[in-house]
């Protein structure tokens, strides 16, 4: 049909202004009918949802973090389908080199520019607090898998930020409650000088003396110091039962190492244990030299049959065992991906309501929920590191001395201070 010189189409003359407006009003109708009918797959945003995996490749924590956990969030992908809610997923991988500030700029343009849905990884506290206050107004879901701070769930705590795997009060827990039971009375404490450092200083030494143990001291050293010896020799001339690593990555296999030397360490006279471990780390450090060290963890593959399975797949792509931090970005992110489906919205208000409503079942995490605090509580697991003689399978290096419920691992949510949570 032709428009008249001015535009109108010859008919719409004819008809009263009340016709029109009927007629307008029945196609907007329509037109929204038609939008609702079609809006389900509208609520993910941009046709796609994207996961950014914020990792470690290059620093101190490559080894821990880095290709295991994007190895692990391509799995979580490719057995979603790699679609939730009718849409793809699609995975964008950036290394912040254990640096905050590039930590803040890559999550900055991810979150307003990129249109990332999800951040996963994170590894390391000061850089997880960073990232944790740039999106507390965006309301991103971000994860946190490589992080001891419990601030993040404490003073820190954020709608849309979930604190999903490691844990310095509950792997505090298991150290200075457990060997204090056992007959370490008295410590002395080697921390990196940082937030994660001195926050986890002050959760274990509370875990300590809770338990009737005393601190006799604490030597602190530099993220990245070369010679630790110093400090490890002082804890040993204190006398203590118990010598405690509060450090990781690097720092901490450069402990455990140079611990070797000190003959009270060597020769099982003195309790030798790390804070955050993983076991990467055992096997750089390999048993030889890490025999007995204790630790904490909350993931092993070994655990049971289901364990064994999926850690298998990852060993076969990687040629290594995962850790508790990389099997925590593929828990997280399945976890994320049936909520997404589940409320049919990648919106992190809707994502995070709804993965509190739905059961947590996966081959990594046992006996598991998420709090309203953004904590997600798991059994968490006291180990040991065996002797050379007692590995008799590749990569079996440790061995569960108790498993600790999730309720009596993690600190009561009315004792962390989170502002978001009524009592």
């Amino acid at each position: 049909m032709n428009k008249t010189r001015d535009g109108i189409f010859p008919h719409e003359g004819l008809l009263r202004p009340a016709s029109r407006m009927r007629i307008f009003t029945a196609a907007a109708l329509g037109t929204i009918a038609w939008g609702l009918a079609h809006a389900a797959p509208a609520a993910i945003s941009d046709g796609e949802v994207r996961v950014g995996l914020l990792a470690d490749m290059s620093s101190i924590y490559a080894n821990i973090s880095g290709r295991g956990s994007e190895t692990a969030a391509r799995m979580a992908i490719e057995d979603a389908g790699s679609e939730v809610a009718g849409r793809p997923i699609r995975l964008i991988v950036a290394d912040h080199g254990n640096d905050v500030v590039r930590a803040v700029e890559t999550a900055r343009r991810w979150l307003d520019e990129e249109g990332v849905d999800v951040i996963a990884d994170v590894v390391a506290s000061p850089a997880a607090l960073a990232v944790q206050e740039l999106n507390r107004t965006r309301g991103a879901v971000v994860f946190y898998n490589g992080v001891m701070t419990s601030d993040l769930t404490g003073s820190a705590c954020a709608p849309t930020g979930i604190h999903w795997m490691y844990d310095g009060y509950a792997f505090t827990t298991a150290i200075g409650r457990d060997l204090t039971q056992r007959g370490a009375r008295s410590w002395y404490l080697v921390t990196v000088d940082n937030a994660f450092g001195l926050n986890v200083q002050a959760e274990l030494a509370k875990v300590i003396r809770a338990n009737g143990g005393h601190v006799l001291g604490a030597a602190r050293h530099a993220l990245g110091q070369e010679q630790l010896f110093a400090q490890l020799r002082q804890a040993a001339q204190s006398g203590a039962d118990a010598i405690a690593l509060i450090n990781a990555g690097d720092d901490m296999i450069r402990a455990v190492r140079q611990s070797y030397d000190l003959l009270t360490v060597s020769k099982g006279q003195t309790v030798l244990a790390a804070v955050a471990t993983t076991l990467n780390d055992v096997h750089l450090m390999k048993p030889q030299l890490a025999q007995g060290l204790k630790l904490a963890h909350a993931f092993y593959w070994n655990r049971d049959p289901e364990t064994r399975a999926w850690s298998e797949r990852f060993r076969a792509r990687t040629g290594t065992m995962p850790n508790d931090m990389q099997a925590g970005v593929y828990s997280a992110l399945t976890h994320y991906f049936k909520a997404v489906a589940a409320g049919g919205s990648d919106k992190g208000s809707v994502v995070v309501a709804k993965m509190r409503e739905l059961p947590i079942r996966d081959p990594i995490v046992r006996n598991a929920r998420l709090r309203e605090d953004g904590r997600m509580v798991h059994d968490t697991y006291l180990m040991e590191v065996k002797k050379p003689a007692e590995i008799t399978i590749p990569w079996d290096y440790l061995r569960i001395l108790r498993t600790i419920p999730a309720e009596e691992a993690f600190k009561p949510m009315a004792e962390g201070g989170c502002p978001l949570v009524t009592h």
